[in-house]
């Protein structure tokens, strides 16, 4: 068990403390002590180090600025280390380097709580999902975190956004990835935290659930409701920036931040053989059998539908001439048959007929929330049918729907990444042509490549894998023209899912059910932090 102590000066407290379930250090004085409580396995050296940083503090005329310096540097010197996972030739699964060597992450569902050992450090064990207020200047006030009093995941209490300490990675995502909490050397800030001054952000947000636009026009993360399909990535782009100039949608920032967390926790390339997510739920023309007049419900028979998912009603295929994208809400017994059973679903009542077909699409959100551990799917990880959770984040990075990624596309074959946020599908104006990477055609991924300017985009280089070798993910390309880039596949995409996927094969003007996009937040840190930090008189 690592020490807990709290060492203070006289303008305010420099707390030091230890919790298993929390170690690392991200800016804040509640957070230094937790780096110290991990990085000090020997408990003479970390007691050390803190008087040391006591000692400058004192030095400096108690200067708190020179405190938080001192302390982190002390942190450092005593052991700080980092977390990652090496990888070799075509197996998909690494070797887990660092900190982690020992580690075992096993996801949960909703009756097993698994096992994940990155629960007990940082940055994972500082994740939390949070209610907030999204400001039209671009700050963030945090409402209410998960667990306190306010905290609602429907939208009055503002959006639910995941809270994401600073943390620092190295080594390419399908070579060897490596997360540390404190700067080490050869280490750097994803552009997630990284502000335009080059100063760095303590926090970060993610979205916690895919996106939707409400009737307000805007792009929402909020549970129990049905991510927005059939839109063109212009139109999620605005829905997002009616929030403020500053919002956006996905970008390879997001993604940097995720698939970092995610590659090193998971131990494998291939995510989906540790939680699949929705790669396997599509399903068109189920049969309805049984007539209803006038229900929000229809009669089909066991095993097809569950609360959460979304279905439509029609003539059969997508036709959605009956209903629309419903939730699923109860599964009730019919009595007298064993066969079938009524689903009742959300919205206006219709009538239904045994000539009708019902399309299963994909979950609805919030459908992860009976997961009891902090990782993992309800039901099964392993089924294609059910969404996962990831840290707060519900469906990060893969399944369900193809998520729009609008800081960077192709022309022509060749990678072009924004400069600033005027992201257009029309012209190369305000982006960087990234002619020293090459894309390969069509085919299963075998690696990645940078251009070093923008390291935290990371784009595949070979193909000529498989499913279940290398990067266990498919990449699609068309080499002509203008391309939009999608990431991770749907419902319906099976093994080709996962994190790796890229569809570089539509114009700007795609739009179709399985396509969405999810909120994306480029902003200072939250008003909450910047009041205590005066109080504490820190920097």
């Amino acid at each position: 068990m690592a020490d807990s102590s709290v060492f203070t000066t006289d303008l305010g407290a420099v707390t030091a403390y230890a919790d298993a379930k929390a170690h690392g250090y991200t800016g804040t004085r509640e957070e230094f002590g937790t780096l110290l409580a991990n990085a000090g396995t020997n408990l003479a050296e970390a007691n050390a180090a803190k008087a040391a940083a006591q000692t400058s503090a004192t030095q400096a005329d108690q200067s708190a600025n020179a405190a938080a310096a001192s302390a982190k540097a002390a942190a450092s010197a005593v052991g700080a280390t980092f977390y990652g996972v090496d990888f070799s030739g075509s197996t998909s699964a690494g070797t887990r380097t660092g900190a982690a060597a020992e580690f075992v992450f096993t996801p949960g569902t909703d009756t097993s709580a698994g096992q994940n050992d990155f629960d007990g450090v940082y940055p994972w064990a500082g994740m939390r999902r949070c209610c907030c207020t999204l400001n039209a200047d671009g700050t963030v006030t945090v409402n209410a975190y998960k667990g306190q009093p306010g905290y609602i995941e429907d939208g009055t209490n503002g959006e639910v956004l995941v809270e994401v300490p600073l943390f620092y990675v190295s080594g390419m995502l399908d070579v060897n990835p490596r997360v540390s909490a404190v700067p080490m050397p050869g280490f750097r800030a994803p552009r997630k935290f990284q502000n335009a001054d080059g100063s760095l952000k303590q926090k970060c947000y993610l979205p916690a659930f895919p996106g939707s636009i409400g009737a307000d026009g805007k792009l929402h993360s909020i549970a129990g409701v049905v991510s927005t399909g059939n839109k063109t990535i212009s139109q999620f782009l605005a829905a997002a920036r009616l929030w403020g100039e500053t919002y956006s949608i996905n970008t390879s920032a997001d993604f940097e931040v995720l698939a970092y967390l995610m590659i090193v926790a998971y131990g494998t390339r291939n995510v989906q053989a540790k939680m699949r997510g929705v790669s396997n739920l599509y399903t068109t023309n189920i049969a309805v059998t049984g007539a209803l007049t006038s229900e929000a419900a229809v009669v089909i028979a066991k095993g097809q539908l569950e609360p959460g998912n979304v279905i439509s009603i029609g003539t059969g295929d997508e036709n959605e001439s009956v209903a629309g994208r419903r939730i699923v809400t109860a599964i009730e017994a019919i009595e007298g048959d064993t066969a079938n059973v009524k689903a009742s679903f959300t919205g206006e009542a219709v009538t239904t007929t045994t000539d009708h077909k019902v399309w299963r699409i994909m979950q609805s959100t919030g459908t992860a929330n009976s997961v009891i551990s902090t990782c993992g799917s309800p039901v099964s990880n392993t089924d294609g049918k059910h969404s996962f959770v990831f840290y707060g984040c519900e469906n990060p990075l893969y399944g369900n729907q193809w998520r729009f990624e609008c800081d960077w596309k192709i022309v022509d074959g060749v990678p072009y990444i924004c400069n600033d946020t005027n992201y257009n599908w029309s012209s190369v104006e305000n982006y960087t042509k990234l002619d020293s990477l090459t894309l390969p055609n069509e085919g299963w991924a075998k690696n990645l490549q940078a251009d070093e300017r923008f390291p935290w985009l990371q784009i595949t280089k070979e193909v000529g894998g498989s499913s279940g070798t290398y990067l266990a993910d498919y990449f699609w390309i068309n080499k002509s023209g203008s391309r939009i880039v999608l990431r991770g596949a749907n419902s319906n995409n099976g093994d080709n899912a996962g994190a790796f996927y890229v569809n570089l094969n539509n114009d700007a003007g795609w739009a179709w059910w399985n396509s969405s996009a999810d909120l994306s937040l480029a902003v200072p840190e939250y008003r909450c932090r910047l009041t205590f930090i005066r109080e504490v008189g820190m920097p």
